[in-house]
């Protein structure tokens, strides 16, 4: 008798009976045992007899604090129902052997037949009984034979000896009586034992069955040559494929090329015995030509039965790991690259192949913008080895992107990523020179930094392949790392750039520069300081600049100005003596400034050194020849002045030898005076006439002497004539 159930209609927790189940939900697996015995159950004419329960649920759930619904018992074949027997029929089988035992008694006494003769009907009808395993009966009627027996003997009053056979054959029908349901017995309780077994390995095969079909991951069982022997709907829906298609295919068959070596070579071992369990992540041939990562696990099942080895083959979809690893080692790669790398030139090849290589696309490359040109320019590429992309070299790739011109344009213009499941079914600006290469799918990412989009790397692959917000979302984070590496390197190289003019100013200045420490120490000088000072590096710090520094902290001290190490953010200049290498002396205008950190204390001084030697001579000859101007000027002033005072003088003294003149030959003019008068009057007009020509004479000799053209002659005169002419003159 079967003790399954029919199968139950579905109850829903929370939602309707019979609702499809939907995918992906948690399922828990219950059962349910009933093993009452059917003596405590009450039989029914025409109903089902007493049963054993045995219900294995699907209880399927989003939330398993909130409940579930619980959907199908066990699959298999109908359940095996059980009959009652109808108390009529249980009643006959019970009355009629003692309806035979007294017909042959009434045939033996009737007839006088002797008691040996009826012997055999009594023990048929005893051993009748005996079969249906029912002791009370079997007593019963054992009695009732027996009885009949002794009767039948002392109603044929014959001698002893029938008494003592008569005794002897209810002895023998006791023991056989006893014998035989003692046999019945015991195979009734073997009947019971193997079907109870039978039932329990029965329950046992439909739950393990139930457990496969109901397992998360895929399970099988395959033959030592791993030829399929059981498949569970969950890796057959794994690869695509029907069950019966599998079970006529090899577990190689279903493992991708560049695993199936390794799947052999594990068989192999497996076959041998070599190992007991084997395990590994490999590729699945799926439908429509996709691999689908799995763990593998291949374990020998048949310890215990040599000539019949079987494998457990369990496979585990890693897909939803195996892209979350991608996508994490995709950031930690391009992290890696941007911590390392100092150029985007450097840096392009290893970002754009760890996105193909951890995301499995299969052409990356980057787009930057051109500013001035307002579009974008194809800069970089990356394809897989052996993608057979080497020569994806159609003319439309040396083509610009406008603004919002397909998926690249789109997501530059909206500074958000996006992507195309099938490139033959959109607007992509090349989609015929990727569907001549075999690219079907295209995910866009614009590179971010500050806010605005500076370049979309594109990423494209051979397969239709669905793009889900998590990727999305890396891709996106990814764009703005990237973003702001390349304005990091941007302006690293600007800086760079700038160093390397400042350096080539430093280096290349005719003025001597040095940088001095908080101590006064030089740190670094130009080649123009040390080849002013003829000193080398290790002289100039240890003894020529030390005076320098106090030749200026003296001059400075004269001008009143701080000293060099003041820390004064002003500019100043002193000019300061030296001595060269060589002996010879300079002089040297040094102006300090005052260079500060990021705090704004000063961090060093830069002093500009420049050889001012021979600014500084002919400054002084020009001194010199200004003083010298000075008292050029001082003495043609003395000289104008005394110019002035002699014209005054001889203006005065021809006034008045003219006045003379004038005078006295008016007086001789107007007549009446005497002769002698006359003549005394001409001899003052000749002294005055002879005045003014003296006077004259005297000023040419001043020209002369002015022109350097008078000549001086050495003569003996007579010191009275001089002194009495002058007498006359002064009269």
């Amino acid at each position: 008798m079967s003790n399954r159930l029919p199968t139950w209609p579905r109850r829903g927790l929370g939602s309707a009976a019979g609702d499809p189940v939907p995918p992906r939900i948690l399922s828990w697996h219950c059962a349910v045992y009933d093993h009452e015995s059917s003596a405590q159950n009450t039989p029914v004419k025409g109903a089902l007899g007493n049963q054993y329960p045995l219900t294995l649920c699907v209880l399927r759930t989003f939330h398993p604090a909130r409940g579930g619904e619980a959907y199908g018992v066990l699959p298999g074949q109908s359940p095996r129902l059980g009959v009652v027997p109808i108390r009529t029929r249980g009643l006959v089988r019970r009355v009629i052997p003692f309806v035979g035992i007294a017909a042959v008694f009434a045939v033996a006494v009737g007839t006088g037949a002797p008691a040996l003769l009826a012997f055999p009907l009594f023990l048929l009808a005893v051993l009748t009984v005996a079969l249906f395993d029912d002791s009370g009966q079997l007593l019963a009627v054992g009695g009732a034979a027996s009885l009949a027996i002794l009767i039948i003997t002392v109603t044929q009053l014959g001698p002893a000896s029938n008494l003592a056979t008569a005794l002897f054959e209810i002895a023998v029908l006791g023991i056989v009586a006893t014998s035989v349901h003692e046999v019945v017995r015991q195979a009734k309780l073997g009947e019971e034992n193997a079907e109870r077994k039978a039932v329990e390995i029965e329950s046992i095969d439909e739950r393990l069955r139930l457990t496969l079909e109901a397992a998360l991951i895929g399970l099988g069982l395959v033959s030592a040559d791993g030829h399929w022997v059981q498949i569970n709907e969950r890796l057959a829906g794994m690869l695509g494929h029907g069950r019966d298609e599998l079970m006529h295919a090899n577990l190689s068959d279903v493992v991708a090329e560049t695993d199936r070596q390794h799947v052999e070579d594990a068989l192999g071992q497996l076959e041998r015995r070599e190992i007991m369990r084997w395990q590994s992540d490999v590729q699945l041939d799926g439908a429509a030509e996709t691999h689908i990562p799995v763990s593998l696990v291949i374990a020998s099942v048949s310890d215990h039965h040599p000539s019949e080895p079987f494998l457990l083959v369990q496979a585990t979809d890693i897909s939803a790991r195996k892209r979350i690893d991608g996508m994490r080692e995709t950031l930690v790669a391009v992290r890696q690259v941007i911590v390392t790398a100092n150029s985007w030139d450097q840096a392009s090849p290893a970002l754009l192949g760890s996105f193909c290589t951890n995301l499995a696309w299969d052409l990356a490359q980057h787009w930057s913008v051109e500013a001035e040109r307002h579009d974008l320019r194809l800069q970089n590429t990356w394809h897989r080895e052996g993608s057979n992309l080497e020569d994806f070299n159609d003319p439309a790739r040396n083509l610009s992107i406008e603004v919002g011109g397909g998926l690249v344009g789109r997501v530059w213009q909206s500074g958000v990523a996006a992507a195309m499941d099938d490139l033959a079914g959109n607007d992509y600006e090349q989609a015929s020179a990727e569907r001549r290469v075999g690219l079907r799918s295209a995910v866009a990412f614009p590179l971010i930094t500050a806010g605005t989009t500076i370049g979309v790397i594109e990423l494209l692959g051979r397969q239709v392949r669905h793009v889900d917000d998590e990727l999305i979302t890396m891709l996106s984070t990814a764009g703005v790392e990237i973003g702001q590496f390349i304005q990091r390197c941007e302006t690293a190289q600007a800086l760079r750039r700038s160093e390397a003019d400042h350096r080539a100013i430093y280096e290349r200045s005719p003025i001597g520069i040095a940088r001095v420490g908080g101590e006064g120490e030089l740190l670094e000088g130009n080649s123009a300081l040390l080849h002013m000072l003829e000193h080398d590096v290790d002289t100039m710090r240890s003894q020529a600049w030390p005076d320098l520094v106090r030749a200026y902290d003296q001059a400075a001290g004269r001008a009143r100005l701080a000293p060099l190490l003041a820390g004064l953010p002003d500019q100043r200049s002193v000019q300061v003596r030296a001595a060269t290498g060589s002996g010879r002396w300079l002089w040297l205008q040094m102006t300090a400034t005052s260079i500060p950190d990021s705090s704004g204390r000063p961090e060093h001084l830069l002093v500009m050194v420049e050889d001012v030697t021979t600014v500084r001579e002919t400054q002084d000859k020009l001194a010199e020849a200004l003083d010298s101007q000075r008292g050029a000027n001082a003495t043609l002033e003395k000289l104008d002045r005394t110019k002035t005072e002699f014209l005054s003088i001889v203006s005065h003294e021809f006034r008045t030898a003219l006045t003379g003149i004038q005078g006295f030959s008016e007086l001789i003019r107007d007549g009446g005076i005497e002769p002698d008068e006359v003549r005394a009057y001409g001899g003052y007009i000749f002294n005055d006439a002879d005045r003014v020509n003296r006077l004259i004479g005297d000023m040419l000799d001043l020209d002369r002497m002015e022109s350097g053209r008078m000549s001086m002659r050495l003569a003996d005169v007579d010191i009275n004539d001089v002194l009495s002419d002058v007498m006359t003159r002064a009269s």
